[in-house]
């Protein structure tokens, strides 16, 4: 027994070449660059306060690296959403999943501009039924590579529960240095970008930390949380069910 695998691929899509690296990179992004980024990996989930019942939407999950921190805070009565467009990230992390005997972690492969409450409740099995209620948002290293990314943050946003919690972990270089624009080369992003704004703007109770780093990160490092206010922005709701 072990994780659930949907695939929803949309008609948007991100270039056909960045994905086939992120498919080739899969194999050994866990062995490469994974130790780089364990610590801050749980300091996200603590971040996130997680309790058992929780459902968590992680994307981009990549290989699965934060299932360890967040599968076991939410327990078996809770649910784990890993949402990534590539598929070879995706067969990694459901090895892990499948591992560790993690049935309540359900993997969908879909594009972040696109997904949808149908896209989750298909994701948990579960297509005719109400979909899934999104307690927490973890978006570790996602903004800086997402195509549109204020756009697909905004409809995230409008996936997470009212009164939920979002934790969004990335890395910050206003001129990037030579390894800031390996990093950018390697990851197929742009760590120019101030992808916590969207975050600061939505959220009540905002804060953004820095995170331990190293030159090898090609930036800084930082933590951003925030929670959705109990009564959201009905403009930005409409937005992002469009």
């Amino acid at each position: 027994m072990g994780s659930k695998h949907s695939s929803a691929r949309a008609q948007l899509v991100y270039p056909g070449y960045a994905m086939g690296w992120y498919d080739m990179f899969s194999g050994f992004y866990d062995r490469s660059l994974e130790p780089l980024y364990r610590e801050q990996r749980g300091l996200a989930a603590n971040a996130l306060a997680l309790a058992p019942g929780h459902t968590v939407l992680d994307l981009p999950c990549g290989t699965g690296q934060s299932f360890d921190e967040i599968a076991p805070r939410i327990t078996n009565t809770g649910t784990l959403i890993g949402v990534d467009f590539s598929a070879g990230m995706l067969a990694q992390a459901s090895k892990r999943a499948g591992l560790r005997g993690w049935d309540h972690v359900h993997l969908l492969e879909h594009d972040v501009r696109t997904l949808d409450p149908s896209a989750l409740a298909t994701a948990v099995s579960a297509p005719n039924q109400a979909p899934p209620r999104i307690d927490r948002l973890h978006v570790f290293l996602g903004l800086t590579a997402f195509p549109d990314w204020e756009q697909a943050f905004e409809r995230l946003w409008g996936l997470l529960a009212p009164g939920g919690r979002c934790v969004v972990v990335d890395v910050y270089a206003d001129k990037p240095d030579f390894q800031g624009r390996m990093v950018n080369l390697v990851a197929r992003a742009d760590i120019r970008r101030r992808t916590w704004t969207p975050l600061e703007r939505l959220a009540t109770n905002y804060a953004r930390d820095p995170l331990p780093s190293t030159k090898q990160h090609g930036g800084q490092l930082y933590l951003a949380r925030g929670d959705k206010p109990e009564s959201p922005d009905p403009q930005l709701a409409a937005n992002s069910s469009s």
